[in-house]
């Protein structure tokens, strides 16, 4: 029986270990190996979790009673699928939609497996998660000294992230669970109190485990310690060179609740006024400390804040949602009619960008999913995080907060270790060790009735469980090689070559259609092998999941190729409103107006194109403007 133990706690722990070794992954045989590599390496992760809680149900007869805020979560998950699934029909990122439902299945299979063991699942996953912030710190302070590269070529700090923003995100988690292990083992002396009670009456096997675990417990405390104060002072070295202000203000959130509640009964302890001036000094800092990180890139700042403007007119217009991974392209279609109404300012227009995601995931959830999604989606978190602090699980508590704060002004529900992290705090959140209860135990405290009915309801979780797996993966896995080939034969359109490209991305399209960088260089290469009309059906797929003003440039080129000048300058001129600070889309009015005749107009652009700021310098702008001063003169 002993052995059946340490066995299932060794494949459990082994389980456990798989999904969060997922940071780590980094694939230079795929295209863009740092963040698909991880995708292929969680699809592994799900296939072999799925098979280990059937065999551990079927093994224990365990059984778990689904609770209310279980309940909540199966009302998400249907919500964003009818809105992906159901509503937007005309554009489904698979990818996006796969991995959902594929994080779906891990909640469950979390909620599964932790009724295997009252103490492993928290106790020694999240010491496995601190280790992991630890790897990471190291990986990081090995990148910023300069003895590897970092996984962008425009950043010298990213650990095993694609930039330096996850990467402190995830930095920003770990930190608060990190003071979490230094408060809750901070006497390391109990490591030197060995009580003679420990010592065995009898020698005999039960009794010498019993004795071995009682001897190694403090020593393993107190090294549990040590590590969480290695793993404390690395991050908050490395934080601060990630230049995010996201994870100082959600790594100083969650450190902020571990804190409060260690500290409230020596809070409650001052008198009235001392509480009153303690608070006023924490309030003071705070201000200041977010002014001055407000400053520090006050651009970026008032980028972020038209982001969530824009973003909550796209979730008004849109209140039903318009589906996972569509967020970019409502987002660009919202930003356009808010500059076309006349309601930038000019700051605004400068700081303008074509955001990938909404720096905003509330807002981002809304924009998807629908309003109905993002009520379901607080209601859940309130109820994890009030869960956490209820049953004094202040590192995980702190670590929930970090990554809500984080997901106020970042996008780390786009970043699978994050969501990886943040699907089993909630996991954690709605597990009770009281309801931990074999069917063979059961039938002695409850009526039959009950017992079968907890027995029909794991059997069908993990039937939907290895159903909803087996489909995704059999969608899934034969990407892999896609995106292998794909990362040999780019070379094709980066070096010119775009008739060879045409013929090697056609065979790619069918599985890569809801990839934008994909569809981008597929229709550029049609473009330039003059196949216009092709090219702008993919683009018409790609504007769908982009608000990038260069697809409306090209599919500008194809129409203005095809001879229809009338939509090419409307393409033109929507590219311009999209992004109004930039050059391009007005110098590609300059030459059609040039090219078609109409000499006033390309005057007048011209002037335009003289007159705007500059947002970024460079070689391009000057040469435009060059041209542009010759078409005056001329």
């Amino acid at each position: 029986m002993k052995f059946c133990k340490i066995v299932t706690c060794f494949w459990l722990i082994t389980t456990f270990v798989f999904f969060f070794s997922t940071v780590f992954i980094v694939n230079g045989a795929l295209f863009n190996g740092v963040v698909t590599g991880k995708y292929f390496w969680f699809y592994t992760s799900i296939g072999v979790a799925n098979v280990v809680t059937f065999v551990f149900v079927l093994i224990h007869k365990l059984y778990f009673k689904l609770k209310l805020f279980d309940f909540f979560i199966l009302i998400l998950i249907g919500s964003v699928l009818f809105s992906s699934i159901v509503i937007n029909t005309v554009s489904q990122n698979t990818t996006k939609i796969t991995l959902f439902a594929l994080l779906a299945i891990l909640y469950f299979n979390f909620r599964l497996l932790s009724n295997l063991q009252k103490t492993s699942p928290k106790t020694n996953t999240l010491f496995f998660i601190m280790i992991t912030g630890l790897v990471e710190v190291i990986w990081g302070l090995r990148q910023l000294y300069g003895f590897i590269p970092s996984q962008h070529s425009l950043f010298r700090l990213t650990g095993s992230f694609f930039n330096p923003g996850p990467y402190a995100g995830y930095l920003a988690v770990v930190f608060p669970l990190a003071l979490s292990y230094l408060m809750q083992d901070r006497l390391p002396q109990r490591a030197q109190r060995i009580h003679k009670d420990h010592k065995p009456s009898r020698m005999s096997i039960s009794t010498f485990v019993s004795f071995v675990k009682n001897l190694c417990e403090p020593f393993g405390q107190t090294i549990r310690w040590l590590i969480a104060l290695l793993t404390f002072v690395c991050i908050l070295m490395v934080l601060p060179a990630t230049m995010s202000r996201a994870a100082w203000l959600a790594a100083i959130g969650g450190c902020g609740v571990v804190l409060f509640f260690y500290s409230a009964h020596r809070y409650r302890a001052h008198s009235g006024a001392q509480r009153k001036m303690l608070t006023l000094i924490i309030a003071v800092v705070l201000v200041a400390g977010c002014m001055g990180m407000y400053f520090l890139k006050k651009d970026s700042a008032d980028g972020r804040v038209l982001m969530w403007k824009i973003a909550l007119q796209a979730a008004i217009k849109h209140p039903l949602g318009v589906g996972l991974g569509n967020f970019a392209g409502a987002y660009g279609e919202a930003q356009a009619a808010y500059f076309v109404a006349g309601k930038g300012t000019a700051t605004e227009e400068f700081v303008a960008g074509s955001p990938v995601y909404g720096f905003n995931e509330y807002l981002q959830i809304a924009v998807e999913s629908g309003v109905i999604a993002l009520v379901l989606f607080l209601i859940i978190v309130f109820v994890a995080l009030r869960s956490l602090i209820k049953s004094k699980e202040l590192g995980m508590a702190g670590s929930m907060v970090s990554l809500l704060v984080f997901a106020f002004f970042s996008y780390p529900f786009s970043v699978l270790p994050l969501l990886i992290v943040f699907v089993f705090l909630l996991a954690m959140s709605g597990f009770d060790s009281t309801q931990m209860t074999q069917i063979s135990q059961l039938g002695a405290d409850r009526k039959f009735k009950s017992a079968i009915i907890h027995k029909i309801c794991v059997i069908c979780v993990l039937f939907s469980c290895i159903s909803v797996t087996a489909y995704c993966l059999y969608r899934e896995y034969p990407k892999y090689m896609v995106y292998k080939k794909w990362n040999s034969i780019q070379y094709l359109y980066r070096y010119g070559n775009p008739k060879e490209a045409v013929n090697a991305y056609c065979e790619l399209y069918p599985l890569l259609n809801d990839q934008i960088k994909f569809l981008f260089e597929y229709a550029q290469s049609l473009s330039q092998t003059e196949q216009y009309e092709e090219s702008n059906q993919v683009l018409e797929k790609a504007i769908r999941i982009s608000c990038d003003p260069m697809l409306y440039n090209v599919m500008g080129n194809n129409y203005k190729g095809m001879g229809e000048y009338g939509k090419a300058e409307n393409m033109y001129v929507h590219a311009s409103h999209i992004v109004p600070n930039r050059h391009y889309p007005l110098y590609l009015l300059m030459k059609l107006y040039q090219e078609t005749g109409q000499t006033d107009k390309a005057k007048a652009m011209a002037n335009v194109l003289l007159e705007k700021p500059i947002k970024v310098p460079s070689t391009a702008i000057r040469e435009m403007q060059e041209e542009a001063r010759k078409t005056i003169e001329n």
